[in-house]
């Protein structure tokens, strides 16, 4: 039997190479369609947060700033109504996957609750957090006036003059 032994169901190499030749080439153009396309919708993402950011950051410094010259030529004492730095920047410096200011108000408000930290500490953290209240996407001037009155109430003598003021002349807040 010297005649044609190949086994009828086995493919011709040449066959079998060009097939897996250009399957590799398909999933190669396959791959680099969906590789673009990924790196594509990822990029206009990463592009929308950096916009996003970009805006918190600008809304922030002004809202600073036109809170500072609130108070510049108020009888309030500093400690009352000054912001920490650390505060300022930690705020400019995160990353918010939403509102800033809501996330923000979230830690502050953990701040108040947590009755193992100091008065004065547990009092700040309320006052700021009726400021974030005023200024977040969703946020509600009259919770911030609650806020506010909280503090006074709460924590006599720690804002009353800040507090005074931002209940009555605060423009954000009435």
């Amino acid at each position: 039997m010297t005649g044609n032994t190949r086994n009828p169901a086995r493919w011709p190499a040449p066959v079998f190479a060009t097939l897996a030749l250009a399957a590799l080439v398909l999933q190669g153009c396959a791959g680099g369609a969906v590789t673009s396309s990924v790196y594509a919708v990822s990029g206009a993402a990463a592009a929308k947060l950096h916009k996003e950011r970009q805006e918190f950051r600008e809304d922030l410094k002004e809202d600073y700033a036109s809170y500072r010259a609130l108070f510049s030529s108020s009888e309030c004492q500093p400690a009352q109504y000054q912001i920490s730095p650390e505060i300022i920047d930690y705020l400019e410096s995160s990353a918010p996957t939403e509102d800033g200011y809501a996330e923000a108000q979230d830690i502050l408000m953990d701040i108040y609750h947590d009755q193992t930290l100091s008065q004065s500490v547990r009092a700040h953290a309320l006052y700021l957090a009726a400021l974030t209240e005023a200024q977040k996407e969703d946020g509600s001037r009259a919770r911030a006036r609650d806020y506010l009155k909280r503090v006074r109430s709460e924590f006599p003598g720690t804002h009353d003059c800040a507090v005074a003021k931002l209940l009555d002349k605060g423009d954000r807040i009435q």
